[in-house]
């Protein structure tokens, strides 16, 4: 096996809650039972952060299988802030240290689309576990996913993930178009996403998982505003399309809620962790783009709920118009009711003629009344120009004027 440990760090957002951490097994039906173990990140120099641990190896490593590659761990930790790390530890039969950047990038871009078509089932069956026994609930997906729907409501268009090659004296030169960067001690940035870590590849996971904290903390709050702004496009292309009626408002304002307390919960790793993280951490932030993203997904966003408010408004105003004209139809057919009593009134002693003539006038008035009250403005427009338009033929031209027809090319 190669002297390279090779982690994959991808942050799946949930905008969850966690209660009270348990711990009881959680039974995943079909793969077994997992047992919830309480964490934090060490890497906070000032409030301590509570995570719910959970090893996913058995549960991962007889289904999803590697050539030339063994799984030696997979560890999902469930963040406060509403995201889910789920880090897979890897180590391959060759040697890593021998591959150029370009060849070990794209090793590891092929590696990370075989799990997550692998593992996407499985994750899902974890997380459905996971909110039936306590362990996480008011999951607060993207309008367009559901917990009991058809789509798996594991976000993986949303989900970014970091590469790190833990290897001692790492050999790869950073990508010239990398800013140089100061970082925290061991750390090296060789593209974005990518970091070698200068650390012995023995080292027990935990203490791996505090040592890459800083930069799996940045793809997180990156992977909040990823699913933000596809969620974004989803209402905007709803309404679009002219279905404001399949986009709920209330479920998109309370994923925007949990979306930026996630956010800013994570955001606050710049001035709780330590030192050396924190230099991490901005470093990492800073190649990714991390800025640059939070701006467009306010710009985004802020657009989106403009035109939510005004497809509300405009529903709104055209429920106030069915009311008013149900209410004027109550008031017509009580007019003709009190009509038809005033005619029974005043006229009792008439032929049986006269009162069918008087009963039939007055419902052919209610009748014309109700119509123009309940069919909307536009149709009846529209149905007065097509009258028109039988009635009164368009004019012809006069017989002795010359009709020229243009031929090809004039």
């Amino acid at each position: 096996m190669s002297d390279v440990l090779h982690l994959q760090s991808r942050a799946y957002p949930l905008h969850h809650r966690s209660p009270a951490i348990s711990t009881e097994l959680v039974a995943v039906p079909g793969l077994g039972e997992l047992r919830p173990v309480a964490g934090g990140l060490r890497s906070l120099a000032y409030n301590p952060d509570t995570t719910i641990e959970l090893d996913l190896t058995p549960v991962v490593s007889p289904v999803v299988n590697l050539p030339g590659t063994e799984i030696v761990a997979c560890h999902a930790r469930i963040l406060t802030a509403g995201t889910v790390l789920v880090v897979y530890a890897l180590r391959h039969e060759r040697d890593l240290r021998q591959l150029a950047l370009h060849d070990l990038d794209a090793l590891d871009a092929e590696i990370n689309r075989t799990l997550r078509e692998a593992d996407a089932p499985l994750l899902t069956a974890v997380l459905a576990a996971s909110m039936a026994s306590g362990l996480m609930d008011g999951v607060a997906l993207r309008p367009d996913l559901a917990l009991g729907g058809e789509r798996s409501p594991i976000d993986r268009q949303s989900a970014r993930y970091n590469a790190h090659f833990v290897t001692l004296d790492p050999p790869w030169e950073a990508d010239a178009r990398v800013p140089e960067l100061i970082a925290g001690p061991d750390c090296h940035i060789l593209l974005p996403y990518t970091y070698a870590w200068d650390r012995d590849p023995a080292t027990p996971l935990f203490d791996l998982l505090t040592m890459t904290e800083p930069t799996d903390i940045a793809v997180a709050q990156q992977s909040l505003l990823v699913g933000s702004l596809i969620a974004g496009r989803w209402v905007l292309a709803d309404l679009a399309h002219g279905q404001p009626e399949s986009t709920d408002v209330h479920a998109f304002r309370r994923f925007l809620d949990g979306l930026w307390a996630d956010y800013h919960h994570l955001d606050g790793y710049r001035i709780e962790s330590t030192q050396a993280h924190r230099a991490s951490y901005l470093a990492a932030r800073e190649v990714i783009g991390l800025d640059d993203t939070q701006e467009r997904a306010d710009k985004l966003l802020g657009y989106v709920s403009n035109s939510l408010l005004a497809a509300a408004s405009q529903r709104s105003e055209e429920l106030d118009a069915r009311l008013n004209r149900v209410a004027a139809a109550l008031a017509v057919v009580s007019a003709a009711s009190f009509g038809l009593d005033i005619a029974v009134f005043v006229l009792p002693q008439v032929s049986l003629a006269t009162k069918l003539g008087v009963v039939a006038g007055l419902l052919g008035m209610a009748v014309c009344c109700l119509i123009a009250v309940i069919v909307p403005r536009s149709a009846r427009r529209t149905a007065r120009r097509r009258l028109f338009a039988q009635v009164v033929p368009p004019p012809r031209a006069p017989a002795d004027e010359e009709v020229v027809v243009a031929s090809p090319g004039t």
